[in-house]
C-alpha cells in the first residue's frame, strides 16, 4: 500500500450526522439522504465524509459526518448542518474498492505505516474523499483517498 504525506486545504460541506458507530448500513441512509438534498447544488469538489473518534482513540467511532462540497458563500440546503474538514498535513493512502472495506485500508495506515513513516497521529477527524460516483461506477471501480492527520514525530 502505497501511503503519501500532502498537504490538504480545508473544504465546507453541507452535511448530515450519524452519531456512534459508522455502519456501512448507516452511512449508505445518510448519504442517500444527503444526495437527495443536495441534488442541483454545484460541488466545489468531491464528497468526503469525517470519521471523529471519541478521544482520537484508534477505531473508536464517536461520530460520521456525510459532506458535500459546497462552494464559497453558497448557502447550506434546507435540513442539513453546515461542517468543514479541517486543512492540514494528511497520511493519504488510496483505497480501491467497496466503502464497507474503508476501514482495512485505515488499519493498514494505522498498522504498517504510521509506526515507521515519521509522522505521529495529530487531532481531526479521518477524511474520507470520494473521487468518483457510486450511483454511476461499479463497486470495483470504486476509489477513495483515506486521510489520517498527522503531524512529524519529533526527534527525541
Amino acid at each position: 500500500m502505497k501511503v503519501t504525506v500532502r498537504q490538504i486545504e480545508p473544504a465546507r460541506g453541507a452535511a448530515l450526522r450519524l452519531e456512534g458507530e459508522a455502519t456501512p448500513e448507516g452511512a449508505g441512509l445518510i448519504w442517500g439522504r444527503l444526495l437527495l438534498r443536495c441534488a442541483g447544488v454545484p460541488a466545489a469538489g468531491p464528497p468526503f465524509g469525517l470519521l471523529h473518534e471519541e478521544g482520537n482513540e484508534a477505531g473508536a467511532c464517536g461520530a460520521y459526518e456525510a459532506c458535500w462540497a459546497l462552494p464559497p458563500g453558497y448557502p447550506v440546503p434546507e435540513g442539513l448542518a453546515e461542517s468543514e474538514s479541517p486543512g492540514g498535513w494528511y497520511a493519504v493512502a488510496l483505497h480501491e474498492g467497496g466503502f464497507d472495506r474503508l476501514g482495512e485500508t485505515l488499519r493498514r495506515i494505522r498498522e504498517e505505516w504510521l509506526p515507521h513513516g515519521g509522522f505521529r497521529r495529530r487531532e481531526g477527524p479521518i477524511l474520507e474523499r470520494y473521487l468518483n460516483d457510486p450511483r454511476e461506477t461499479a463497486e470495483e471501480d470504486l476509489r477513495t483517498e483515506v486521510c489520517l492527520p498527522v503531524a512529524p514525530d519529533p526527534i527525541e
